[in-house]
């Protein structure tokens, strides 16, 4: 795979962790100094952390979530997604935008930093 592939699959592994409810699967998609940060949320520092915060999100009824990338750009060792995502909460559906700056490991393609933010 190319590693526009390999991005665009680790995205798609994020939300597929999510959606089944597994936390540890979620946070295995970032690098140990991963950074998240949220919307309205605190800043999440490593990959322990982020465990905690989707496993936060998924008691509290995240599911359903899709992330589709718009671009995704390779510089070397690091790629910078741009893309859409959709989702619900607690029966409430959600939409927004996200950009996600992934670095190639030993251990492949790993998410090292995460933002996004939601449609009014």
């Amino acid at each position: 795979m190319t590693d526009n592939e390999n991005i665009n699959a680790l995205d798609a592994s994020v939300a597929a962790a999510i959606n089944s409810g597994d936390a540890a699967a979620a946070a295995d998609c970032y690098t140990n100094d991963a950074v998240l940060l949220p919307p309205g949320g605190p800043r999440i520092d490593g990959k322990d952390a982020a465990k905690t915060f989707w496993q936060g999100a998924i008691d509290a009824g995240l599911g359903g979530v899709t992330i589709t990338a718009d671009t995704v750009d390779i510089l070397g060792d690091t790629g910078v997604t741009v893309g859409a995502l959709t989702g619900e909460m607690g029966g409430q559906a959600l939409a927004g935008k996200y950009i996600l700056i992934s670095r190639k490991t030993g251990d492949g393609w790993k998410i090292q930093r995460d933002i996004w933010n939601f449609d009014a």
